[in-house]
């Protein structure tokens, strides 16, 4: 369901912590193999064989870092994409899931709030992500909201997303987490 506990929380701002996951759905495992493709001008998504992928705005790190810039970690199963979007080891990350067009992911989001990561009000109309400029995010809404011992947490639906990936570069290896250690689309309990 959509618990999120004080582990969960410190999974999303990079603590290291050893997590046991269940698989998703579409199984997206934590060290899978990528497909071979050079950088961000040689990829399209929607042309990406099945399997699971990284790409990020900024080329793969020499440091050992788990990615530069903002990240798109996913599994692509058709032209169908199910991943997260976000900063690596930090808790600014957007679920995303939808169809594969040209370079894009047009579907839904999923985001969580909580004291360590508040969202900005919630409207309605279309707004760009504030960190970046190729996420774009319309008619938000909490799902559900939980008081926590540390605050309180909603779990805010996007019913439109877009998320915009031209001229990012495809990593070689997966390096950040899985998307079914931090997203969970199931339908949640009441308030």
């Amino acid at each position: 369901m959509f618990a999120i506990t004080l582990l969960q929380i410190l999974a999303m701002m990079g603590i290291p912590l050893i997590v046991t996951t269940v698989s998703s759905p579409m199984n997206v495992t934590e060290h899978p193999s990528v497909p071979t493709l050079a950088t961000s001008q040689t990829w399209r998504l929607e042309l990406l064989a099945d399997g699971n992928y990284q790409v990020c705005s900024l080329p793969e790190p020499k440091d050992g870092r788990d990615g530069d810039g903002v990240c798109f970690t996913f599994a692509k199963r058709g032209d169908f994409v199910d991943g997260y979007y976000g900063f690596p080891h930090s808790g600014a990350y957007v679920c995303v899931q939808g169809r594969a067009e040209r370079n894009q992911v047009i579907g839904q989001g999923l985001a969580l709030s909580w004291p360590g990561h508040p969202w900005p009000p919630i409207t309605t109309s279309q707004y760009t992500w504030r960190l970046d400029q190729h996420l774009t995010l319309q008619n938000g809404y909490v799902i559900r909201s939980v008081r926590e011992q540390f605050g309180r947490v909603n779990w805010i639906r996007f019913d439109e997303v877009k998320l915009d990936m031209d001229g990012f570069y495809q990593y070689q290896t997966l390096k950040m987490r899985s998307p079914a250690q931090l997203c969970d689309w199931q339908t949640p309990a009441e308030f």
